[in-house]
This record gives structure tokens, C-alpha cells and sequence, in this order.
């Protein structure tokens, strides 16, 4: 059976200037679980296919690309990319959400639960310690309260063997060139890098970047997706968010680095979790 697809469009009123964030409404609108898709640091939302096609069929799924990705229009200036602005952005999406659910003659039994790759987990922890109506769980991809020195160093390497792989293709360094195979603003390769881009609230710490006080704060139940090869989630990460939020679950992936593939598996997992709750 073919899914519905639905583009939307909202709009970013700022000072100086209007922008547009670009998603798409999938499955059924009548599905009593609403699932927000928030990808990745330099993902689209086509990240989520997959879990579109095995999620799609049994509930209501509704993705959006980051400001400066896929679809969405870019910022001004590079300093302008803050997760602080993604959050604000998230806002905004959610929103769009519950209005989608308002019209929804069921729509008490409505209930949207955030699905966040790497830093969208971490947008949707800040985003779920405000309590939003109609929240009914937080599913994390590979990221928990303490960022370890170890994996933050990883994904900056990342991004740096990214641009050197493109190398091979063109005779001299062109970051335009791999922003466009990502479909992201080629400014946004040089301020994810910037301490200004973590904006959020958080402590520096001998471990990495801690960020207890936002996990400590969430009261949805959680669902972490673990990559057993992943340097974001190790032992001691996993100690912390036991201790933060006893009730987490885990689901290990024992062939995923970071962040974990949403394979069949892990989509029945999900919805495994979901319904549990």
C-alpha cells in the first residue's frame, strides 16, 4: 500500500528576515502515535526512510530538515548555527504537530514521540524537560547525557576525513562540493566545528560534555538506541543516564557504530517501546 506524503512548510519569523523549515506528513492521520523524525548533525530527513517504510504502514510519522539542510533555507552567516536556533525551530515543529493531531477526531488518545539522531536526541531531551502536551516518549540514537572527549573528538574527525575523501575527486580543496553531496549549507561545515555552536546549557567536564541537568529533567520514558561500536555511548555514559533516569531503556545494536541504522529490528524495537508505554 503506498503511504500518504504530505510536504508542509513553516515559517521562521526573525528580525530581519522570514525563512522557511520544509518536512513531510507520512502514513495514516488518524494513527493514535505521532512520530517526530529529528535527524542528525549533518543529516536531512531523508535519514529517515527507512524507519519511514517500516513505521509508516502502522502510525503517523512526520520528518523536517534542519535550517541549512536538504530543503529548509539557510542562515545569513555561519555563526548564526546554533543548536539554541535549532531548538527554537523544534519548538515550532512541534507546534505544527499538535495542530496536526487537533484536528484529529481521536485526538485525545493522540500522542507524538520524538525519534532524535545523535544531536536531534539531544534537542529532543531539551525540548521534552518542558513537559509539551501530548509527548509520550523520547527515543534517543546513540547520544546520552555526557558527550565522552573520545566520541566528540570521533565525529570532529569525521567531518574532517569526509573532506578529505572528497579530495580525491577534485584536484584542490572545495567544501561547496561536499556540501553539495550532503545537501547542507556549505557554511555549516565550518560552524558545526565552532565552540559557539553549543549553545545549550551544559558543563565541561574532565569526561566530556555533560549535560545531566537537562536528562535529569525529562520525565518521558526513554528509549536508547545503543551502537555496541560507538565511542558517544560507552559503559560510564550508560551508568549516567541509570542514574539520571532510571527507567531508561536500552537497545543494543551489536553491528552499529554511530549513530545505529534504523533497521527492521530497530524499528520493531521502537515500536516495541511505544507501545509499552
Amino acid at each position: 500500500m503506498k503511504l500518504r506524503r504530505k510536504r508542509f512548510e513553516l515559517m521562521v519569523v526573525e528580525p530581519n528576515r522570514h525563512r522557511l523549515l520544509v518536512g513531510e506528513d507520512i502514513g495514516d492521520e488518524q494513527a493514535s502515535d505521532l512520530f517526530l523524525c529529528l535527524p542528525g548533525l549533518l543529516e536531512t530527513r531523508q535519514a529517515f526512510d527507512e524507519f519511514v517504510r517500516y513505521v509508516g504502514p502502522s502510525a503517523r510519522v512526520m520528518t523536517f530538515d534542519w535550517c541549512g539542510r536538504g530543503d529548509s533555507q539557510k542562515l545569513e552567516n555561519a555563526h548564526d548555527y546554533k543548536m539554541s536556533v535549532y531548538l527554537s525551530d523544534l519548538s515550532l515543529f512541534y507546534a505544527h504537530a499538535m495542530g496536526a493531531i487537533s484536528s484529529n477526531a481521536r485526538d485525545t488518545a493522540s500522542r507524538i514521540h520524538l525519534v532524535g539522531t545523535s544531536m536531534g536526541g539531544l534537542l529532543a531531551v531539551f525540548l521534552a524537560i518542558h513537559r509539551p502536551r501530548n509527548l509520550g516518549t523520547v527515543i534517543l540514537n546513540d547520544v546520552g547525557p555526557v558527550l565522552p572527549w573520545s566520541g566528540v573528538f570521533s565525529l570532529m574527525t569525521g567531518i574532517s576525513s569526509a573532506k578529505s575523501a572528497d579530495l580525491k575527486n577534485i584536484t584542490e580543496f572545495n567544501t561547496p562540493n561536499l556540501a553539495e553531496k550532503l545537501r547542507v549549507d556549505p557554511q555549516l561545515l565550518r560552524a558545526v566545528r565552532q565552540p559557539g555552536h553549543l549553545d545549550l546549557p551544559h558543563e565541561t567536564r574532565l569526561t566530556g560534555v555533560d549535560f545531566s541537568d537537562a536528562f535529569a529533567a525529562v520525565t518521558a520514558p526513554i528509549l536508547l538506541l545503543r551502537g555496541a561500536g560507538s565511542e558517544i555511548i560507552n559503559d560510564s555514559v550508560v551508568k549516567r543516564i541509570f542514574e539520571l533516569h532510571p527507567l531508561t531503556r536500552i537497545h543494543e545494536c551489536q553491528d552499529s557504530g554511530h549513530p545505529v541504522a534504523y533497521s527492521e529490528e530497530v524499528c520493531a524495537a521502537i515500536l516495541k517501546f511505544v507501545s509499552q508505554h
